[in-house]
């Protein structure tokens, strides 16, 4: 949704947004430790949030919604990564220019070229770019940088 309409997350009914974003997104279905869903205000499922690949330390995020990607949902997503979670990092891996944009401008760290992560070759149209993002910058973004500090 591009417009001015309030995006809202839904949480609990992680197999159905999953079933959703594996759709919608084409992707094969994978494992996954959550995922919220974004709404609109007729409560049509619009877009969602999807962690994978939880270690302890680690978790990587998978986002699907054109146009959603606001403050809010940024806030989410590193609010789960650091609350729920309890992450050191957040991964994100991608093959779409305007994404890496968008992450290294949030103050993702570029990791280097993941080969054959979407297909057979070595062809650049078959490798990922992965990024990270540290504990200090996924706090900021989250907007609990301060909060935190006043609970130490």
């Amino acid at each position: 949704m591009r417009g001015d309409g309030v995006i809202s997350p839904v949480f609990g009914q992680d197999p159905a947004v999953a079933a959703w974003l594996f759709e919608v997104s084409g992707s094969r279905p994978m494992l996954y430790n959550m995922a919220i869903g974004l709404v609109d205000e007729t409560g049509k499922l619009v877009g969602g949030i999807m962690w994978t690949g939880y270690n302890g330390s680690d978790v990587e995020v998978h986002v699907y919604g054109p146009g959603l990607i606001k403050r809010r949902i940024v806030r989410l997503i590193f609010g789960v990564a650091v609350l729920h979670f309890n992450v050191n990092r957040v991964t994100v891996r991608t093959r779409k220019e305007h994404v890496r944009r968008g992450v290294v401008k949030l103050g993702a760290v570029y990791e280097g070229t993941v080969r054959r992560l979407y297909g057979a070759t070595d062809a650049d149209e078959h490798a990922g770019l992965q990024f990270g993002f540290f504990r200090e910058t996924m706090e900021r973004l989250a907007g609990l940088k301060n909060d935190l500090r006043r609970a130490a």
